[in-house]
């Protein structure tokens, strides 16, 4: 019987890379961190919202079998909002794990706005890299990345933080991916250049080949735009 032999974790195919990572550092400057601490607030508000909804509900009916029902589901509504304040970081894990385990990719500061940048970045759709790699644009927009320049063409290393394989994995795509600067664990600017020097030349100029796509990658589904 034929198994799924694509790889479901980082792998050897994969360019890791080594990142200190600094935990007040990363709690500090880490938007990642604080995308989850808000998708946490959020999840606590509507669990909260939801159950004092159903005990309303339960009053107003004074107490009758309907109410029970409408308030039996909002509290079953209310348990799973609440176990999500839980399992998103460990979903997502610790930050040294995802940044040892997650690959090396380039990426470029391609706008500079008021209140943040974007990223363009060159990562690989490709899970099983034996069967071919899949070069992808990938944009990301950020409030700030330390350590380096806030000018367009700024060259950011970072890792793909990727996931959500579609099809139950059998079409060898990643859905998800999405740059993590290296500069968000570490403020060690020799890490950053070290990090620089390791990815290709080739890629580098890839991307800034391609800088003026940005509009057209965060336009495309998952804000992923193949390269021809």
């Amino acid at each position: 019987m034929a198994t799924d032999r694509t790889p479901r974790a980082p792998h050897e195919q994969y360019r890791l890379a080594d990142v200190p990572v600094d935990d007040a550092w990363v709690r500090k400057n880490n938007e990642s961190l604080a995308e989850v601490r808000r998708l946490q607030w959020s999840a606590g508000i509507l669990g909260a919202v939801v159950l004092a909804a159903g005990i309303g509900v339960l009053l107003y009916s004074d107490l009758a079998a309907w109410g029970w029902f409408v308030a039996g589901m909002a509290g079953v509504f209310a348990v799973g909002c609440l176990a999500m304040i839980g399992y998103i970081p460990r979903k997502m894990g610790s930050m040294a794990h995802t940044y040892a385990t997650s690959e090396l990719v380039p990426a470029i500061v391609a706008e500079v706005r008021p209140r943040g940048l974007t990223l363009l970045a060159l990562v690989d759709r490709a899970v099983d890299r034996s069967a071919g790699s899949l070069p992808t644009l990938a944009v990301r927009s950020c409030e700030k990345i330390p350590g380096h320049d806030v000018r367009v063409g700024e060259r950011v290393p970072c890792v793909a933080v990727v996931g959500n394989r579609s099809a139950r994995g059998g079409d060898n795509l990643y859905q998800f991916i999405s740059p993590m600067p290296v500069a968000w664990a570490t403020p060690d600017t020799d890490v950053l250049r070290r990090l620089v020097k390791e990815i290709p030349a080739g890629e580098w100029e890839t991307l800034r080949q391609n800088r003026d796509r940005v509009e057209e990658v965060s336009t495309s589904p998952a804000n992923l735009l193949p390269l021809d």
